[in-house]
C-alpha cells in the first residue's frame, strides 16, 4: 500500500484552516485502504526538516495551503526552494484555500503547481481548490458536513487511484465567480462596516490597523 505524506503549509499550523480541511482527505486517505500516514507541519522547524528528508521516500505527498494575496505562503516557497534537490517522490497532490469566496483566485497557482510536479520528478495527482476557507473557522464542524465528506471522498480516490476526479474537484470547490449582478451587490454590501468586523479585528489583533491603506507596490 502505498504511504502519504501530509504537509501542513499554513503559517498557522494545526490549528488552520488548511489542517481542517487536510484532515478530512487523510480520513478519506484512510477508509479508501490507503497506507501509513504522517502528518507535518511546516510552521515546526522539526516538522520542515523531517518533509525535506523524507519527500523522496513518500509513495504520496499532500501539499496543503492558504492562499495569500493570489500566491503561495513565503513558507510553502522556502520549502519549494530548500526540496528541490532532493525531489523525486511518487506522486504529488496539492490543496489550495482562501479566503476569498471565489474559487478562480486560486486558479493561478494552481497552473503553476501542475507545472511543478514533473519539475520536481513527481507525478501530478491533482489541486483540491476551495474558497471561503476562512469561514471554516467560525463555523460549527456540522455545518460543513456536506465539504467534509467530498475531501473524504478525494481522499479515497487518492489512496485508490493515484490522482483525483476532476467532476469532484469541481464540486468541493464550490462558487467559481459571482454572476455581474450578485457581484455588484456584493461589493455594496461589503462596504458597510459591519460586514468588516472580522477583518478589522484581525487587523488589530495583528498590530497591523495602522498599515492597513498602506500601498506597497
Amino acid at each position: 500500500m502505498p504511504s502519504l505524506l501530509l504537509l501542513d503549509g499554513s503559517p498557522r499550523g494545526p490549528r488552520s484552516n488548511t489542517m481542517k480541511m487536510l484532515a478530512r482527505v487523510k480520513e478519506g486517505w484512510e477508509r479508501g485502504g490507503g497506507g501509513p500516514c504522517e502528518t507535518l507541519h511546516l510552521a515546526h522547524p522539526a516538522d520542515f526538516e523531517r518533509a525535506l528528508a523524507g519527500f523522496g521516500a513518500a509513495g504520496t505527498v499532500l501539499l496543503g495551503m492558504p492562499l495569500y494575496t493570489d500566491a503561495m505562503p513565503a513558507l510553502v516557497l522556502a520549502f519549494l526552494q530548500a526540496l528541490a534537490p532532493r525531489a523525486g517522490a511518487g506522486r504529488l497532490a496539492f490543496l489550495v484555500q482562501s479566503g476569498f469566496p471565489e474559487a478562480l483566485h486560486s486558479r493561478p497557482l494552481e497552473r503553476y503547481l501542475e507545472k511543478l510536479a514533473p519539475r520536481l520528478g513527481c507525478r501530478y495527482a491533482g489541486t483540491i481548490v476551495r474558497g471561503a476557507g476562512e469561514a471554516l473557522r467560525a463555523m460549527p464542524d456540522q455545518a460543513s458536513r456536506k465539504l467534509w465528506e467530498r475531501l473524504r471522498t478525494l481522499g479515497g480516490q487518492l489512496a485508490r487511484e493515484g490522482r483525483f476526479a476532476p467532476e469532484d474537484l469541481r464540486a468541493v470547490a464550490g462558487i467559481e465567480r459571482f454572476p455581474p449582478l450578485a457581484a455588484a451587490l456584493l461589493g455594496l454590501l461589503f462596504r458597510l462596516s459591519v460586514t468588516q468586523f472580522y477583518w478589522n479585528r484581525q487587523l488589530k489583533r495583528n498590530g497591523a490597523w495602522p498599515r492597513r491603506f498602506a500601498r506597497p507596490y
